[in-house]
């Protein structure tokens, strides 16, 4: 059986969305089964089995097209009708959710992921991209390592885009990792042109 075979066979109906990048991400709403199925192995998850699994604001979610990842940004509301604001103050998408149980290096579903809000014409708060690693619950010796090869880094002193961002949740138990919105940009526009110079 195929995966649509599965899907039916699961009682699920065939996955909708756009196909965006070279991953075949599938935009799906914060209600979406299979995302909330992925998100419920992910360590944020607060309520497993929850149909949602996204903050109240505004969000931009992935599927990828073999349902083994789960990508979502998200960032409040323009007008915050729930008043619901970034604990942390800071104005810009944040990744509330990024979970690969298998197939392409995480770096480059980070980066397509990156391309896919680019690509949906939502603008940006100046703080950039923004996302969270919970250290003692990542079993990498480096927490973050797959953003940081999608070329993030740790929030703080040491970079100047973003020195004046705590570097840990209000908590202290998380790591901030950043990176500035221009630069998914950049990164964006020169793999576009690639191909165009390879052509000529």
């Amino acid at each position: 059986m195929d995966r649509q075979q599965l899907d039916t066979a699961a009682g699920m109906p065939a996955l909708q969305g756009n196909r965006v990048g070279p991953v075949s991400w599938l935009t799906v709403n914060k209600f979406d089964r299979r995302g909330a199925a992925l998100a419920d192995g992910h360590y944020s998850r607060r309520t497993p089995g929850s149909p949602q699994f996204m903050p109240p604001g505004e969000t931009l979610v992935f599927v990828s097209a073999d349902r083994d990842s789960v990508f979502g940004w998200w960032r409040p509301h323009a007008n915050n009708p729930t008043g619901h604001r970034a604990r942390n103050g800071l104005d810009g998408w944040t990744c509330s959710i990024f979970r690969r149980t298998s197939g392409r290096p995480a770096s480059e579903l980070i980066v397509e992921a990156e391309d896919a809000l680019i690509d949906s014409g939502r603008t940006c708060g100046p703080d950039g991209l923004l996302t969270y690693v919970f250290d003692a619950k990542v079993a990498s010796e480096n927490p973050g390592y797959c953003f940081k090869e999608a070329a993030w880094h740790t929030a703080g002193k040491d970079h100047q885009c973003c020195s004046k961002f705590p570097r840990r949740s209000a908590d202290g138990r998380k790591t901030l990792l950043h990176k500035p919105f221009e630069v998914a940009l950049l990164f964006a526009i020169a793999r576009t042109a690639r191909p165009q110079e390879n052509a000529a």
